[in-house]
């Protein structure tokens, strides 16, 4: 316990010796700071007088041999270089003139490859000619007035001489370019001189000899002497060898000694700043490189006996290839001085301020201390409850005033006792209610918060329940639907039939994001971790919006790096339909909005490990469509919600996408957000918060080194594009060029010392676009044999003239594996001819007729009869295949045979046949039954009608092929002699089966059959399975509305178009269960019917994804 005078007296002292202290410190950092910045500012000035003053000197002999010959000469002053060392005294005149110009070139001279010397230098009476024969030891001197006078001979310098040795000659040499030698003695004038040389080379490329011209130092001496840098303050400079070149102290810069010069140092001179200057940079060079230190032109503080030394150093002729260093350097006290002295006087001063103030504040601490032991005491008394005396002889207002307030207090203290006592008695009781209503009010909370989430979660369960009964007989409209459109219906019906259809699907998308929405706010969506493709995710998303992106003319950019900055691992733990579903979105939305431009996914890997085990991927949609402004963009993730009304009425929707994007994101570890203002495009991007993991390799991997060194071309006017599409060549370890334009790509082929063996080209380019460029390489003998593959946003049909000009052909975005594969194929010498494959030269001149409802059936069978070199009409039901047999027939142009389906709307292929049969009777072409039944009843069905021929689903080449040219050979056949082995069929009454439950999914092998009659981009391939995706969920909708209405002749109809249409993209799971549900409906309603429709619904779902990661 410390007495309060004393804490008093201490409290005034510190705060009157801290400011003060405080001040001083302050007044002489300021000071110190404002002298080191000025010193510096000064020594800085100095050196850059100096250093721009020198190198103006210094560039005199480049002035000097420019005068004689440029630094790149041109053919005319190359011979008169060679004439000048051919004879050197041609070279007289020329050097005559420049030495009496400018006096501080102490010598021109010129050597050549024999020895011959011939040096111009500056004398008292006119000028010094110096000349050496090739083969004379020593030099010889005249004075001249003029050119060509040798009559006065003149003392030459002393001892033997070399040119060819001399550092001037062979540095040039050497350097093969214009340089300077090393700081020189010269022997006439007794000082340092540097020699600026150029070599001279003879025809054939070889050094036929050196000009030069020698330059005097002492330039740069006087320079240095003439600057005002303080009281003792130097400057000096020195080459890389630590040598003195000129300084402003007056020091000797060599010693001659017997004979010998020798240069001298820095360290050796009589000046103490110089010596300490140099000392400490040389000990800075010690631990840094030299460059290092040369670049550094800061100022430095360096140790001077007991003060410090100011130094500043700077590269020194560094422009001309010289590499000198420039130091200024001062001592500190040459600035410091007066700072010094004031600063001593300002401490005195605060000293005897401090000492005043001491005393005052214990003055002022003793008398405060006295007052405050008196108020101690009343305050004792009034705790004992006495009333203390006033204190009245104070001076000090506040101590009297606290006296009177303890007196007054006494008085009431007993009154506030009592007081107090009954308002805490009060208090006991309020506490007590308080304590009762709280908890009320507490219970009363919990039960409305269970009263909150239970209506939650019967809000959403309701919205489940409700989209799945909207659902529900929603799919019953659209399978009755189709059912009705198997009908015969004129073309007005058909219209409104389709309206319905279209707006039924639309509906039932709505219903669909409801749902999802509903199982989402419910927590009933749950996400699965299988491992899964990232690539392929992406590429899928962009496949389903490319069609829609193509028709609108915009650029579908895929960006997945897999090396380098950002790298995306090739598989991540997740659920691969949600991801899909967030990115199909986007990217759908993009498109949607974006009227010309691009649409670009960029997918990169923000960090390798989140502290969970989990790498955290972005994915970034940009696009150049009509953006978001910012005050729109925060309510655009919130469910039911969209930038403005016009927005909807523009472009429909129901404002759920983004919102279950979101809380997708979210259940995925993920951030959503948007980046955009309006009219400029929007960016959305998410991230994903996944493990690495591997998927297994798929067949083909591994090869990438058939593409390794081989050389191609890209051309794109894109540059996005071109460096996306190199990075991924270049992973495969490909040559990769490129070029912006068909006429840059034409250039740099005509240039190329070697030529790629493929190029890469866009379709739509400015001023020439792929076609043109096409058209130009295989105009070109030296070009043609290249292998051109097209890669384009728009459809070139298969047998469009110009797709003859190019080996493959692309669709964009490309995918990785369809890249790879189309640039092997075109590197193996597979392609069949360029562009698509064209029917055989020895063409048949036969038609077939193709009579089948399904557009996928009817799409594979044109394709192969394409294949086998016959002509094509199709017909979509019985009734057409008949008016178009008529037809033909009329025209004098009989079919040659009909592919006939046996279950088609309105009139089927049996009644069809029947009605043939009956008009034309042994005249009616051979029809030929399409069916994907295959069981000993349907075939007797079909011959019973007049068929002639019998083929099963799915439809294979060579039975097709066999079966035609048996029925179309020369010569008379009738269906008994014609007659073959069918195809193996069921025994009687066993209905198919679908396959067991670990069956395999997808043959893809029936995908791959198509590659023999498609193009290298599997073009028809590609519409076959888009039709079948198209299509199958109608078939669909008509199976569950038959089970739905009870009707099973329906049903039966129903399962066998969707069994031949799964037969033939090779889903055989999906086909055996369609089968076995048509077999069970011939005998009534099966019982399971419903179950059987479920069964269906999942394979397809299955079917669906396996056919959207193909190929």
């Amino acid at each position: 316990m410390f007495p309060i005078g004393r804490i008093l007296a201490a409290s005034l002292l510190l705060l009157a010796t801290i400011p003060a202290l405080l001040a001083a410190w302050l007044f002489l950092r300021a000071g110190n700071q404002a002298v080191e910045a000025l010193a510096g500012k000064l020594l800085t000035e100095v050196a850059l007088v100096v250093q721009t003053g020198s190198e103006a000197h210094l560039r005199q002999v480049h002035d000097v041999l420019n005068g004689l010959v440029a630094e790149r000469p041109a053919a005319p002053e190359l011979r008169r270089m060679r004439a000048w060392l051919r004879s050197p005294e041609l070279f007289e005149p020329a050097a005559f003139a420049l030495v009496r110009q400018t006096p501080d070139v102490s010598q021109v001279h010129v050597a050549n490859l024999r020895g011959d010397y011939l040096g111009v230098a500056p004398a008292e009476a006119g000028v010094r000619i110096l000349v050496r024969k090739a083969g004379d030891p020593v030099r010889s001197a005249f004075d001249a007035m003029q050119p060509g006078d040798h009559s006065r001979p003149a003392v030459a310098p002393p001892g033997p001489y070399e040119p060819r040795s001399a550092p001037w000659y062979v540095g040039a040499v050497m350097a093969k370019d214009r340089v300077f030698s090393p700081v020189q003695v010269s022997a006439g004038r007794r000082e340092l001189v540097v020699s600026l040389s150029q070599p001279v080379y003879d025809e054939d490329g070889g050094a036929a000899g050196v000009l030069g011209a020698e330059l005097g130092l002492q330039r740069l001496t006087d320079i240095l002497r003439t600057q005002r840098i303080s009281a003792h303050g130097a400057a000096y400079v020195f080459d890389a060898k630590g040598a003195l070149i000129a300084g402003s102290a007056g020091d000797a810069l060599f010693d001659s000694a017997e004979g010998q010069v020798q240069r001298r140092s820095p360290g050796v001179s009589a000046n103490p700043v110089i010596r300490a200057s140099f000392a400490a940079l040389q000990a800075l060079r010690a631990g840094r490189t030299q460059d290092t230190v040369a670049m550094d032109t800061s100022l430095r503080r360096v140790p001077y006996g007991d003060e410090s030394l100011l130094v500043v150093q700077r590269p020194f002729g560094e422009a001309l290839g010289l590499p000198w260093t420039l130091v200024v350097a001062a001592p500190e006290s040459d600035f410091t001085a007066d700072l010094r002295h004031d600063g001593q006087l300002a401490l005195g001063v605060m000293a005897a301020l401090i000492v005043l103030g001491a005393l005052i504040a214990f003055a002022v601490a003793h008398g405060l201390g006295r007052r405050l032991g008196r108020l101690s005491l009343a305050a004792a008394q009034l705790g004992r409850g006495e009333v203390p005396v006033i204190e009245s002889g104070t001076r000090i207002r506040e101590v009297h005033d606290l006296s009177l307030v303890l007196h007054d207090s006494a008085r009431q203290l007993q009154a506030y006792r009592q007081e107090v006592e009954q308002q805490a008695g009060a208090l006991r009781q309020a506490n007590e209610t308080l304590e009762d209503r709280v908890a009320q009010r507490t219970a009363q909370l919990a039960a409305s918060r269970e009263e909150a989430l239970a209506a939650a979660r019967a809000k959403a369960a309701f919205l489940a329940t409700m989209s799945h009964e909207i659902r529900t007989p929603l799919n019953g409209v659209v399978g009755m639907s189709t059912l009705l459109a198997e009908t015969r219906l004129d073309a007005e019906q058909r219209d409104y039939l389709q309206t319905i259809r279209i707006s039924s699907d639309q509906l039932l998308a709505v219903i669909n994001d409801i749902l999802d929405f509903s199982k989402i706010e419910s927590g009933k969506l749950d996400l699965e971790a299988e491992p899964l493709s990232v690539r392929g995710a992406v590429e899928e998303a962009c496949d389903i919006a490319a069609p829609r992106a193509r028709e609108k003319g915009l650029e579908l950019i895929v960006d997945v790096p897999e090396h380098g900055s950002g790298a995306v691992p090739a598989a991540i733990l997740g659920d691969i339909t949600r991801l899909r579903q967030v990115l199909i979105n986007l990217v759908n939305n993009a498109v949607k909005f974006t009227a010309s431009g691009e649409v670009a996914v960029h997918a990169r890997q923000l960090a390798a490990d989140d502290g969970q085990g989990r790498c955290v991927l972005e994915f970034r949609i940009t696009d150049t469509g009509i953006g978001i402004a910012p005050e729109r963009q925060q309510a655009l993730f919130e469910a039911f919600t969209q930038v403005d009304a016009s927005t909807t009425r523009k472009y429909g929707g129901t404002g759920l996408g983004l919102a279950i994007c979101k809380r997708l994101v979210e259940l995925m570890g993920g951030t959503i957000g948007v980046e955009s203002a309006a009219g400029q495009g929007a960016t959305f991007w998410f991230t994903v918060a996944a493990p690495v993991t591997q998927l297994e390799e798929p067949a083909g991997a591994g090869q990438a080194g058939a593409l390794s060194s081989v050389g191609v071309l890209v051309v794109d006017d894109h540059a996005t594009n071109v460096r996306i599409l190199t990075r991924q060549l270049q992973l495969w370890g490909m040559d990769v060029a490129s070029a912006s334009s068909g006429a840059d790509a034409l250039r740099w082929l005509a240039q190329a010392p070697r030529l790629p063996a493929l190029i890469v080209t866009d379709m739509h380019m400015p001023e020439m676009d792929g076609v043109a460029f096409a058209r130009a390489v295989r105009a070109d003998p030296r070009l043609r044999a290249l292998r051109l593959v097209l890669l384009s946003s728009g459809f070139m049909p298969a047998g469009d003239e110009n797709a003859q000009l190019f080996d493959a052909r692309l669709l964009k975005p490309a995918r990785q594996n369809q890249l790879f594969e189309t640039l092997s194929r075109c590197l193996r010498h597979e392609v069949e001819g360029r562009g698509a494959p064209q029917r055989p030269e020895d063409k048949k001149h036969v038609t077939v007729l193709v009579a089948d409802d399904n557009a996928v059936n009817l799409k594979v069978a044109c394709a192969m009869l394409f294949k086998l070199g016959y002509e094509v009409r199709t017909a979509v039901d019985g009734r057409e295949a008949v008016e178009a047999t008529a037809q033909a027939a009329a025209t004098g142009r009989p079919l040659g045979a009909i592919l006939m389906d046996v279950n088609m709307p309105d009139v089927d292929g049996l009644e069809a046949t029947r009605q043939i049969q009956a008009v034309w009777g042994e005249r009616s072409p051979p029809i030929i039954a399409l069916t994907a039944a295959a069981s000993a009843e349907d075939r007797a069905r079909c011959e019973a009608a007049g068929m002639d021929d019998y083929l099963t689903k799915p439809l294979q080449v060579a039975a097709l092929a066999q079966a035609l040219e048996k029925w179309l050979a020369p010569g008379p056949m009738t269906a008994a002699s014609a007659a073959a082995p069918g195809p193996a069929v069921l025994a009687e009454g066993a209905p198919a089966r679908p396959p067991e439950e670990d069956g395999p999914l997808m043959d893809f092998a029936r995908l791959e059959e198509f590659k023999e009659f498609d193009d290298e981009e599997l073009s028809m391939t590609r519409q076959v399975v888009e039709l079948f995706v198209a299509d199958a969920p109608e078939r669909l909708a008509a199976v569950e509305a038959a089970v739905a209405a009870g009707d099973a002749q329906a049903l039966g109809r129903a399962a066998h178009a969707l069994k031949g249409a799964a037969s033939n993209v090779g889903a055989v799971a999906l086909s055996h269960a369609a089968s076995a549900l048509e077999a069970d409906a011939r005998a009534g309603l099966p019982p399971d019917a419903a179950a059987a429709a479920e069964r269906l619904r999942e394979l397809w779902d299955r079917t669906r994804a396996a056919l959207a990661s193909w190929p």
